[in-house]
């Protein structure tokens, strides 16, 4: 099934531009998760206090401690947002389009395609305006 947006739903119909920025976070929820984690065990090796604390030039304090939390918060909003956008789909229909769209898994036949299709921009709808794109 090609990633393109129906037309005969015009309430959720989002510039190409716009679609594209969501439908590629969502693709790259795995990769968010799997760097947070990381990020999560890179705090835990950091010391817990500096003792000579480098300067920049502009003269602001180079923190280490902190520049990683801003990544951290960053990527787990991004996480927290799109999965949260999932509430706006059917229960019935949120593992096989997080599925689809994360993982690569194909749809079930439990469902027609048309069906599949009209949930997944939903939730592509959803997850641009969470994430504040459009």
């Amino acid at each position: 099934m090609k990633d393109y947006q129906l037309k005969s739903i015009k309430s959720c119909k989002l510039p190409e531009a716009v679609y594209r920025q969501a439908l590629w976070a969502v693709k790259d929820l795995p990769r968010m998760k799997e760097k947070l984690m990381e990020l999560e065990e890179m705090l835990d090796c950091l010391p817990s206090a500096y003792v000579d604390t480098p300067r920049k030039s502009s003269g602001t304090v180079s923190d280490q401690t902190a520049q990683l939390a801003s990544r951290m918060a960053n990527l787990a909003f991004r996480i927290q947002m799109i999965e949260r956008s999932l509430q706006a789909v059917p229960a019935v229909y949120r593992d096989g389009i997080l599925g689809k769209l994360a993982y690569g898994i194909p749809y079930s036949d439990c469902f027609h395609a048309n069906t599949w299709k009209r949930w997944q921009q939903v939730y592509l709808y959803q997850v641009a305006m969470e994430l504040h794109l459009y």
